[in-house]
């Protein structure tokens, strides 16, 4: 079940910490920090309440400001977050080959006459992952408000951050189908993701061919070469499905914590700290989650590319051996 990311665990031997470390960083500096910048930006209509500015007038702002936001959030998507995502998929690829590489490896992708047809790729991606998120995002909206109608109305909290009087069974389960829905909704994604993590390897390999070509060759490796999309899919569903069991352990957990505890003790603080500690505790195990599942699918791409070669070259020999025989004759 996990072929692939025991053959990357291998192949990496003795660069998995500098290859997590480099990518911690990238995703700090070129993906974190900017999305955080962005976020605050958009507060910065308020700043116009200290003036003699109208609440209309700034509701307005806001609204206008938003959308130049999201604007620049989608280009920087485009031009920035997605080739550094390339960039870091070089570390993973130097790794997994056994080249050496460095921190500014990730840069590469911004050289002249790459760079380009990387937007191109990255554009399509971005238009394609828009398309099918409206429409899965319907269909497990309705499905995720079917599980948590038990619980609408309700609450969980009062005013004294104590529960109120709900059934234990009926938030159990009301937790347990949201959890499946959860995993449910993410199983598209994860295909995509796969898909999409190889259209870019396939840049990284073959960076001047054709995009639609990158596209084909993405596609050839998933459903033609002998490399196994089942098992990879598998694997990386169950690292997601251990992954938001245990977030999902950690967030409950410290929160009926912070139920039963924050009324009872003096420390108006706790909830805060606990709220961080949940927020370091997922960000650690989504990024290590995710080098796993990123690993596993280099691997998978480095197979199933040399199992379609070989596949491209027998039939290119085939119409060969037809011709010496039909001569022969």
């Amino acid at each position: 079940m996990f072929e692939y990311l025991s053959l990357y665990r291998r192949n990496a031997k003795g660069q998995h910490g500098k290859v997590l470390g480099f990518t911690i960083l990238q995703m700090i500096l070129c993906i974190i920090l900017p999305s955080i910048l962005m976020f605050a930006l958009m507060f910065a209509p308020a700043l116009l309440s200290f003036t003699n500015t109208d609440d209309s007038t700034i509701g307005v702002a806001f609204i206008v400001w938003g959308l130049v936001i999201s604007l620049v959030f989608v280009l920087a998507c485009i031009f920035l977050i997605f080739p550094m995502y390339v960039g870091i998929l070089r570390y993973f690829a130097s790794a997994y080959t056994g080249k050496p590489f460095s921190f500014g490896e990730a840069y590469k992708v911004f050289k002249k006459g790459n760079y380009s047809k990387l937007i191109k790729i990255a554009l399509l991606v971005f238009l394609l992952y828009v398309a099918l998120s409206i429409v899965i995002g319907i269909l497990i909206n309705m499905l995720f408000v079917i599980a948590i109608t038990p619980l609408a109305g309700a609450g969980f909290v009062t005013e004294t951050t104590q529960l109120q009087e709900l059934s234990v069974p009926m938030i159990i389960l009301s937790v347990a189908l949201a959890l499946i829905v959860t995993i449910v909704a993410y199983i598209p994604y994860i295909i995509m993701f796969i898909y999409f993590a190889v259209v870019f390897m396939v840049y990284i390999d073959e960076p001047l061919i054709p995009t639609m070509d990158k596209l084909k060759i993405a596609w050839d490796i998933l459903f033609k070469s002998s490399a196994s999309m089942v098992k990879l899919f598998f694997s990386n569903l169950i690292l997601y499905i251990v992954m938001m069991i245990v977030m999902f352990a950690v967030i409950f957990g410290l929160a009926f914590l912070v139920s039963f505890t924050a009324v009872q003790t003096d420390m108006p603080g706790l909830s805060a700290i606990l709220g961080f500690v949940v927020l370091l505790i997922t960000f650690v195990i989504g990024v290590y989650v995710s080098y796993l599942i990123l690993g596993s699918i280099v691997a998978y791409y480095f197979v199933g590319r040399e199992s379609l070669d070989e596949i491209n070259h027998q039939e290119k020999r085939e119409p060969d051996h037809q011709i010496e025989n039909d001569n022969d004759l």
